[in-house]
């Protein structure tokens, strides 16, 4: 665990999403951006001339950077194929990590790196972000006070639309197997498989449903169509502990959604439904004494449900881990989840889980 009262900070993969984790970085004090990575080397001096890091502390090489000791942690932003690379030369030389979803490429991966884990074990974080939704998090202390009584169901979407053949998107990695394992459902059935461990518990078995709608995408820099052979669409059904029922839907092909995740719990007295684009408001259904019937009413989250990421990260390598904080185990039981979800399409059948 880390002593000091500022850790240094090295961040692997300068795309898209590291701009959010940039920003982040910057919030804490607890946190200082120390040493950068990436393949790109024009992308890797822009952004250390942005944050003020000395040419020696930016790699194209990520061990260089992991190997580094003025880098205390690692937050690792890259390709799926890579995952499960990062975090064994994080293991190996033992630095804590934040880690991307999916937690690997595939299961097979996911039970190679617990062996290393369980002979040395390392502070390690899954970016399953969804935890940090104010009304996600405020939906679990309700379902934690029983305000809807035993749970019985609950649905889950996942929608997005860029996808669609209306936007032409070109090829990129996220429809290649090789690099990013599943399609819509390790990008955004990931984090529906942990919303619903998050608020409800661990699954037991699934029965699903996938398919590939645009079956070529047009090389941007060919312009020849390139074949697509990962998943446009995967919905499943399932049941987690205590008997209760999941609904699960994704797609990237939904014309009209933009990030479009939100969960359904249905009790024996009540409802609760949440939407990350409404990350301030939750829509309760519960009986008032004043009403005949049960009726739905959206609540303003109380401020206190508000948490930055990060800063579970932060703790959890000063060793004051919070509960709830997704670690190496929740990327694990995401992956297996995952696989027999898999596995399940391609036999037609149900599977278990263990």
């Amino acid at each position: 665990m880390i002593k000091s009262d500022v850790v240094t900070v090295g961040l692997i993969g300068l795309g898209g999403m590291a701009n959010a984790h940039r920003r982040m970085i910057s919030e804490l004090e607890q946190l200082q951006m120390e040493a950068l990575c990436d393949v790109n080397e024009k992308l890797l001096n822009e952004v250390g001339n942005e944050e003020g890091i000395s040419e020696e502390k930016r790699f194209n090489d990520m061990e260089a950077l992991i190997a580094d000791p003025d880098v205390d942690v690692v937050i690792s932003i890259v390709p799926n194929h890579l995952h499960a690379k990062v975090l064994e030369l994080c293991i190996h030389y033992q630095k804590p990590i934040m880690a991307e979803k999916p937690f690997t490429l595939n299961f097979e991966e996911a039970e190679d790196l617990a062996v290393l884990y369980e002979k040395q074990p390392i502070p390690c974080m899954v970016g399953f972000s969804y935890r940090y939704v104010p009304s996600f998090r405020y939906a679990k202390k309700l379902l934690e006070e029983n305000k809807i009584g035993e749970i019985r169901h609950i649905a889950v979407r996942y929608l997005q639309s860029f996808g669609a053949p209306l936007f032409e998107v070109p090829y990129a990695w996220r429809f290649s197997k090789a690099v990013t394992g599943t399609g819509a459902l390790g990008d955004l059935g990931a984090h529906m498989i942990d919303s619903a461990r998050f608020l409800v518990g661990e699954f037991q078995s699934v029965s699903a449903l996938m398919e590939t709608f645009v079956h070529e995408r047009k090389d941007p820099i060919s312009g020849e169509l390139k074949k697509v052979d990962v998943d446009d669409y995967a919905s499943f059904q399932a049941v987690l502990e205590n008997n209760i029922i999941g609904n699960f839907l994704t797609t990237r092909n939904a014309v009209g959604s933009g990030n479009q995740h939100e969960v359904t719990i249905y009790g024996d007295y009540g409802t609760i439904h949440v939407n990350c684009e409404r990350p301030d408001e939750i829509d309760l259904c519960l009986k008032d004494e004043a009403e005949d019937r049960a009726i739905f009413k959206t609540k303003k989250v109380p401020e206190s449900y508000k948490k930055q990421q990060l800063q579970d990260f932060a703790d959890l390598v000063t060793n004051n881990q919070q509960e709830g904080t997704p670690t190496f185990y929740d990327g694990y039981q995401n992956q297996k989840v995952l696989e027999r979800i898999v596995q399940s399409s391609e036999s037609g059948q149900s599977v278990y889980i263990d």
